[in-house]
């Protein structure tokens, strides 16, 4: 993106959304985060950050809001929030169930919703990555992560169709094989053809090209970012 470009993250207390916003703050860019995460503490003299529980929809539009206040607007919006919550079926309470999907899914509507309205009523645009699990194609003790995914493939095909015409380009990415909290959903995937796992500085890396505007029509799209394991299209 531009040097000037103004990024909202979320999740930064995670390790994706950590790396995300180290790729954006080499590059010159002023970002701003959230977290989630009992007793994450601030980076000291750091960029601006504000806690907001993903699923709750008034502190996702007040993230929106400050940093919109706190950046003069937002070029791009990237959501890096959620942990996996794996468990068979049968043992996988509706709680944690639900906590999961809440996070990851509702929490990446909320805030999608109210950046691409920000960016559509102040006629400026931007771009929006959502990141997902390569395993919305479902596996074995991840019902809630390939629900929340596979809602999240879908929304990422809607907000292209509700705010692409306002100049919004939303594409999402799909991780998988890359050491990160989410490594526990590849525990029994087999080593990807690329012969190692990835990292989530390769991950903000992508994320960080499919932050650029001058992509244009390339939107709509699931990028998958696991090493090769991947032969799905969606």
């Amino acid at each position: 993106m531009d040097a000037k470009s103004r990024v909202l993250v979320t999740g930064v207390d995670t390790r994706l959304g950590a790396a995300v916003r180290e790729h954006f703050i080499a590059g010159g860019a002023d970002t701003f985060g959230t977290y989630a995460a009992a007793g994450y503490a601030p980076v000291p003299d750091g960029p601006p950050e504000v806690y907001a529980r993903p699923g709750a929809v008034e502190q996702a539009q007040d993230a929106v809001e400050r940093a919109v206040a706190a950046m003069g607007g937002i070029d791009a919006l990237v959501l890096a929030h959620g942990l996996p919550t794996v468990a068979p079926l049968t043992e996988l309470s509706m709680t944690d169930f639900w906590q999961h999907v809440d996070s990851a899914l509702t929490g990446s509507f909320l805030f999608a919703q109210a950046a691409a309205t920000s960016m559509r009523d102040n006629n400026s645009g931007g771009r929006i990555v959502l990141t997902t699990s390569r395993w919305h194609i479902g596996g074995a003790g991840l019902s809630a992560v390939a629900t929340a995914a596979g809602g999240i493939v879908a929304l990422t095909k809607t907000l292209t169709r509700d705010f692409g015409r306002f100049g919004v380009g939303v594409n999402a990415v799909a991780v998988g094989a890359v050491d990160s909290e989410w490594s526990v959903c590849d525990a029994s995937a087999p080593l990807p053809p690329t012969g190692a796992v990835g990292s989530v500085e390769q991950v903000a890396a992508t994320i960080g090209l499919l932050c650029q505007r001058q992509l244009g029509a390339a939107v709509g799209q699931i990028v998958n970012v696991d090493g090769g394991l991947s032969r799905n299209r969606v």
